[in-house]
């Protein structure tokens, strides 16, 4: 065999290595990503579906060694104590047991969801809520004056609450500090209302903690951390998820 034939030869056995592994990966890849949506959407709860992204390179083959790397969730849909919102979690060093070091999770609660978990009123006193674009903000009516105003608020979160205070309130074009709102003609209703209000977050997942919270054009967005999780307790949580899955667990509402 002259060296141009085996230098064909060997670069025919190179693509047909480099094909047999990349289809490896792929099927590997979706089948990972199909388990953990699959988990997830039950675990979650989530009504609008659920998107897994493994962002390492050749996820599907590591997969096989036991580790996947770094997992992206997204949920959408996704009820808590009465109230929708969507979810986008990272995670790093993610095995194929669940285990993983920790992460990042964002809830996005859209602020007419938001309106009814915090038990908003309709008519004239009723207080919207939204955002100026960079604040929490809430909108509506001056007390018995009827004139429109807006109210900036600041946000400070517990591990497991979040406290929305009302600072100011823009009325006729003035900035005016909601302790000066009561010397207001008119206005002494208004500031009355403007308490502030904690929400309590209940039955978070192991590990998980709050810790902060901003306004976004498309609702108030929670932000939290996750925890490292070994081996045992991927264990424990991948029998719930597969009692779940099975249809003997329910997802959290």
């Amino acid at each position: 065999m002259n060296r141009r034939r085996r230098y064909s030869v060997t670069a025919v056995c190179l693509t047909a290595v480099v094909a047999a592994a990349v289809t490896t990966d792929l099927v590997v890849e979706h089948k990972v990503r199909g388990r953990v949506a699959e988990t997830a959407a039950c675990r979650l709860g989530a009504t609008k579906g659920v998107r897994v992204d493994l962002d390492d390179t050749l996820a599907g083959l590591r997969a096989l060694t036991g580790t996947v790397g770094a997992v992206h969730v997204s949920a959408e849909g996704v009820r808590r104590e009465g109230t929708e919102m969507d979810v986008d979690a990272h995670l790093r060093d993610v095995s194929t047991g669940g285990a993983t070091s920790g992460g990042t999770a964002t809830a996005t609660v859209a602020y007419d969801a938001l309106d009814r978990s915090v038990g908003v009123r309709g008519g004239a006193d009723g207080l919207r809520t939204g955002t100026d674009g960079t604040r929490l903000t809430l909108t509506g009516t001056a007390g018995t004056t009827g004139l429109p105003v807006t109210v900036a608020t600041t946000l400070s979160t517990t591990s497991h609450s979040l406290t929305i205070t009302p600072a100011s309130v823009l009325v006729l074009g003035r900035e005016v500090p909601v302790s000066q709102l009561s010397a207001l003609p008119g206005a002494g209703g208004l500031a009355a209302e403007l308490e502030p209000r904690t929400i309590r977050i209940r039955e978070l997942p192991r590990g998980t903690a709050l810790v902060g919270a901003h306004a976004e054009g498309a609702g108030l967005v929670l932000d939290f951390t996750v925890a490292p999780t070994g081996a045992r307790q991927a264990a424990r949580t991948a029998s719930e998820a597969s009692a779940c899955v099975s249809g003997k667990g329910r997802a959290e509402s």
